[in-house]
């Protein structure tokens, strides 16, 4: 991508603002068929209609003890479905973690997963590792309860937000992504008064939108790209001739979370404009009006204003989160310049942003499903690598 292109794409990713516009305006702001087409997120993250519920309905409302905040903010994340939390709130009374257990929750739940209605969100993935039952939806609530014996006191306990983040990350059927989605919807909450600029985690999306911008970026760089992006966002605003107001009545600018959001949706973009990924149509004149605004009450806590990085290690390494991908599954494969790629999705994320991935990674990393996938595929090991050497595009089945 042009550097041209990459300054139009974020110049109208960030006037995206299309649900907060009138009716008789959605198509006044942008004349890309893309952009005006297809659902993208806002920029800033705490403005996802999922985020503003999370605030106003789950965080606010309800008692205020931090182990009851947490449980609240975990059962929505765990489906992160409102009709799916407002089902519940509505048939149990009251919703809190003193009162719970299983058998509420499953007799709500288990109706609506035997008529095949659906209990999750409709916008990734929401595996779950196996807790004991057949029923994603019950091994789920087997996690929450797994979470709940220790989260309470980790995040009391919390110097800094990625010691949060570490201990969500290992937990069964966790990962990067659903961990670091967690991390934010707590954020939103005053159990846990960190900077914004704390910490970021990089999940695939925000990869490959680096990787849109910058070409091939070293892993060790990506957040310290990211970091310096949010830096200096107001002279890349100014050399765009774009005025960009900020975020509320302090006029926040786009913190690291959203920036790593952004680079999703600038990667969503580039997959759909080149016919990669189809995308979620969208249809400003079916647009569901937005609630007014509201902002995390915690936003205003003072220790926020101070960042509280974790500090460099005694051998003088950086402290650094290994990010942890699972995978769900490889379905295909390809040559390209004589090396073999298998084209491979996530557990956690969307279909669309599935990627090719070089096998001699993979057969480090994820052994079993590389071998999982050429066993179901029926491909003889000798024929894949005679291809191979004969930079052949495509394999063809025995």
């Amino acid at each position: 991508m042009t550097s041209g292109g990459r300054d139009y794409l974020l110049r109208e990713l960030c006037l995206s603002f299309v649900p907060l516009l009138p009716t008789d305006r959605v198509n006044s702001w942008t004349d890309d068929s893309v952009l005006s087409t297809t659902r993208f997120c806002n920029v800033f993250r705490v403005l996802d209609r999922a985020s503003q519920y999370l605030i106003r309905e789950v965080i606010e409302r309800g008692p205020q003890e931090p182990t009851e905040v947490i449980f609240r903010v975990v059962l929505f994340n765990t489906f992160t479905n409102i009709k799916t939390y407002e089902l519940l709130r509505k048939g149990i009374q009251p919703l809190t973690w003193a009162t719970y257990t299983r058998d509420k929750y499953e007799g709500l739940l288990r109706p609506l997963y035997e008529s095949q209605i659906s209990i999750y969100t409709g916008s990734y993935r929401k595996p779950a590792a196996n807790m004991g039952y057949s029923e994603n939806f019950m091994n789920h609530l087997v996690l929450l309860e797994d979470l709940m014996e220790e989260l309470p006191q980790q995040v009391a306990n919390a110097k800094f937000l990625v010691d949060v983040y570490d201990w969500l990350l290992p937990k069964p059927g966790m990962g990067e992504f659903t961990a670091y989605q967690l991390l934010l919807n707590l954020s939103y909450s005053s159990i846990m008064n960190f900077s914004e600029f704390d910490f970021v985690a990089v999940g695939l999306g925000a990869r490959a939108g680096l990787r849109q911008c910058f070409g091939d970026v070293p892993r060790s760089m990506e957040v310290t790209i990211i970091r310096w992006m949010q830096a200096t966002q107001s002279a890349h605003f100014a050399r765009l001739g774009l005025s960009f107001e900020g975020l509320g009545p302090d006029h926040a600018p786009l913190m690291l979370c959203d920036i790593e959001h952004t680079l999703c949706e600038l990667d969503k973009y580039v997959r759909v404009d080149t016919g990669k990924s189809r995308g979620r149509a969208y249809d400003p004149s079916n647009a569901r009006p937005l609630e007014k605004l509201c902002l995390p009450k915690a936003w205003s806590n003072s220790a926020r204003r101070t960042p509280r990085l974790k500090p460099v290690s005694k051998t003088g390494a950086d402290e650094e989160v290994v990010e942890k991908y699972d995978v769900a599954s490889i379905r295909n494969h390809r040559v390209v310049k004589g090396k073999l790629q298998l084209h491979v999705y996530w557990r956690g994320y969307p279909d669309d942003e599935s990627t090719w991935e070089p096998e001699s990674v993979l057969l480090e990393d994820a052994p079993e499903a590389v071998k999982d996938y050429w066993e179901t595929t029926r491909w003889v090991w000798n024929i894949r690598r005679h291809a191979c050497i004969n930079n052949t595009e495509t394999l063809q089945e025995a």
